[in-house]
């Protein structure tokens, strides 16, 4: 998808003008703007050998305000799974998503014809045999080795609801083995979308038997255990090596906040994480509606994600699929969203591989005019062709003052106080030639 051209405004921190008027023994001057939410006013002076430093510094404020820059218009959509749907549907998207988790053979034609731009996946669970028909007598047969048990030696760490074999990806074997089955994308796929890809041991899994059929203790089987959260990365690395090669894209199912640190972009993980992949999907964003905390963490996680150049996949699933519930979905999602992101919002609940339900909010909102900013509890952000606003879970309802000139969803003028639960969102629309104008 075409991005704009990228480029420095002094509205926000003209870094080009700051790096050429600075030099070794010279101060940077500060400029209007922030970087990273810090003050320009506030940076260091850059002073003989600090300068080094202080140019790192800028050249990662330069990278965030390339980012910034470089916007699209809002929402972009994605897909989870697509097998619901009909070559009659996916003939007339004609580009409307720009990522398939887990696209359907019957499908990928009709796709690449009239959407050439979508990036199109093939699913795997990131440890777990993908072929169902494969029970645990086949792995005893073949490489008994290969399985993956918890601490008494004996029980599979299965995923629950599954019957797919677990596979002890510390097995160097397991792991070339798995790099060729992801390899074997047919002609339209560039991506795949690994699964259930998490720091925390929810499974318990322990260790795998040895060649000889002795059962090797890896892990303790506790939940947060820093050498199980390294020994997934180091598998993710590895893998992601080997396709990148391939010219294979890489997109992991990673819920933030089930991480024991949050998923903080300081964490060394996280930042491993965010390198090793092209894109992640949190398919727990709704918790962001009545979790503030959550909120927070996808916002500071997509920021991150967005200045390493990687995308963000949003899956909003909640009971029912009301309009308002929609609308709330979608202006969380817009006060966050950036060049790189995208959401999908399932018709009813967990029901993936169809059309999302979007109540009419896939309506253009256009570019928006600047970061989020926060008043009176909620979150505001302004894009040039209307206003999305979030209150935040822990604000009391209340009124929230905004221009004249708005429109609902349906025509109707939305007036200029919006009553908001905490939790709740409205996304508005202006037809006039400037929405950025309003602010």
């Amino acid at each position: 998808m075409a991005q704009e051209e990228s480029r420095c405004e002094p509205s926000e921190i003209n870094v080009a003008a700051a790096i050429s008027r600075a030099g070794p023994g010279r101060k940077l001057r500060p400029v209007s703007g922030t970087c990273f939410g810090v003050p320009s006013r506030d940076m260091e002076p850059c002073v003989g050998a600090a300068f080094r430093r202080c140019l790192f510094l800028v050249l990662l404020c330069l990278c965030s305000v390339a980012v910034a820059n470089a916007q699209v218009q809002q929402p972009q959509l994605f897909l989870t799974f697509d097998y619901h749907m009909t070559p009659d549907q996916v003939a007339a998207s004609h580009g409307r998503y720009v990522f398939v988790w887990g696209d359907s053979a019957k499908l990928t034609s009709t796709f690449v014809k009239n959407s050439p731009n979508t990036l199109l996946s093939a699913y795997f669970p990131y440890a777990r045999d993908q072929d169902q028909t494969k029970g645990l007598a086949y792995w005893h047969a073949k490489h008994p080795d290969w399985v993956a048990y918890r601490c008494d030696g004996l029980t599979p760490a299965y995923f629950p609801g599954d019957t797919n074999v677990p596979l002890n990806i510390l097995n160097s074997s397991v792991v070339q083995w798995q790099i060729a089955q992801f390899s074997k994308l047919r002609p339209g796929l560039g991506a795949v979308a690994l699964d259930n890809f998490q720091f925390e041991n929810k499974l318990s899994v322990c260790g795998a038997h040895d060649a000889s059929g002795r059962f090797i203790q890896k892990y303790s089987g506790g939940l947060d255990e820093a050498s199980f959260a390294n020994g997934r990365i180091d598998w993710l690395e590895t893998v992601s090596n080997a396709l990148h090669k391939r010219n294979i894209k890489v997109v992991v199912n990673h819920i933030p906040d089930l991480s024991k640190d949050g998923d903080d972009p300081a964490s060394p993980l996280v930042q491993r994480l965010v390198g090793a992949v092209d894109g992640i999907v949190d398919e727990h964003a709704q918790d962001a509606l009545h979790d503030v905390n959550k909120g927070e963490l996808l916002a500071k996680l997509m920021s991150y994600a967005q200045s390493r150049g990687k995308w963000m996949y949003l899956i909003y699933q909640y009971q029912g699929n009301s309009a308002e519930l929609t609308e709330s979905a979608m202006a969380n999602y817009l006060t966050m969203a950036g060049p790189m992101t995208a959401i999908y919002i399932p018709v009813k609940n967990t029901v993936s591989g169809q059309e999302p339900g979007l109540h009419g909010f896939d309506r253009t909102i256009g570019k928006p005019c600047g970061s989020a900013v926060r008043r009176d509890g909620a979150v505001l952000r302004v894009f040039n062709q209307g206003i999305a606003i979030f209150a935040l879970a822990n604000r009391a309802s209340g009124t929230i003052v905004i221009p004249n000139g708005y429109q609902t969803v349906d025509g109707h003028n939305a007036g200029t106080a919006l009553h908001l639960n905490g939790g709740q969102g409205r996304i508005l629309y202006t037809t006039k030639s400037n929405g950025c104008a309003f602010y």
